[in-house]
């Protein structure tokens, strides 16, 4: 239906990249997202849906991909840490972490998030996350681990959408504040609890498991992990 549209797309492209240095990755990734989010725009409304009232994870993570769809994507993971308040300051235990009981499934999980077109990086991305979905101002941390392994990666949404996440896992060593759903106006959780990395809830997300096992090997080398 847009052969001819793509095609004369496809030119432009062609004659600005003659005309251009060669972009970066982030300008191609922000130029895809545009695209979409006009095509959204233009062509939903005739399909008789709102682009302005599908849910949040719908347009950020699977704009483009019908439901089913299997989308390769890359996002941010972080393990919170027990803090306890002591005369000497604050004390963080790095076994006990705070887990999100999720909205959209009832299943527990890591809070976890995606790199916005805004994100300067993707260390920045997951401290937006935890200030949106566990109220917290994360103050230090460290990337410990990068999931990979296909067999672990591969989760499904309750609505049909697939994903293969391939993630950057960061260990939080001080935040401020305390744990809260006060800003999460998506409401993408529906209660937050800290958990022993060997006892987790249940029911859990099969996908987080993956990153709690190298979390846990981490603790025990103290070497970043790549799974």
């Amino acid at each position: 239906m847009f052969e001819r549209q793509i095609d004369a797309l496809h030119t432009e492209f062609q004659e600005a990249l003659a005309r251009e240095n060669k972009p970066s990755v982030r300008q191609y990734l922000e130029a895809v997202f545009e695209l979409r989010s006009r095509l959204d725009r233009l062509v939903l409304p005739q399909l008789g849906v709102d682009p302005a009232k599908l849910a949040a994870h719908n347009i950020l993570r699977f704009k483009g991909y019908g439901p089913g769809a299997l989308m390769p994507t890359s996002g941010v993971r972080g393990m919170i840490p027990l803090k306890v308040d002591t005369a000497n300051g604050p004390e963080y235990d790095p076994y006990w972490v705070l887990l999100q009981r999720r909205g959209d499934s009832g299943e527990w999980g890591i809070p976890s998030g995606f790199v916005n077109a805004n994100d300067p990086d993707e260390a920045t991305a997951f401290i937006r996350e935890a200030r949106e979905e566990a109220g917290i101002e994360v103050t230090k941390l460290d990337l410990v681990a990068r999931t990979s392994r296909l067999d672990r990666c591969l989760h499904t949404y309750p609505n049909g959408d697939r994903i293969v996440g391939r993630d950057n896992l960061y260990r939080v060593h001080e935040y401020d504040g305390v744990p809260n759903l006060g800003k999460d106006t998506e409401r993408e959780s529906l209660k937050l609890e800290f958990f022993h990395i060997d006892h987790l809830p249940e029911p859990f997300v099969g996908m987080h498991r993956y990153p709690v096992e190298l979390y846990t090997t981490h603790l025990e080398t103290g070497e970043f992990i790549m799974g």
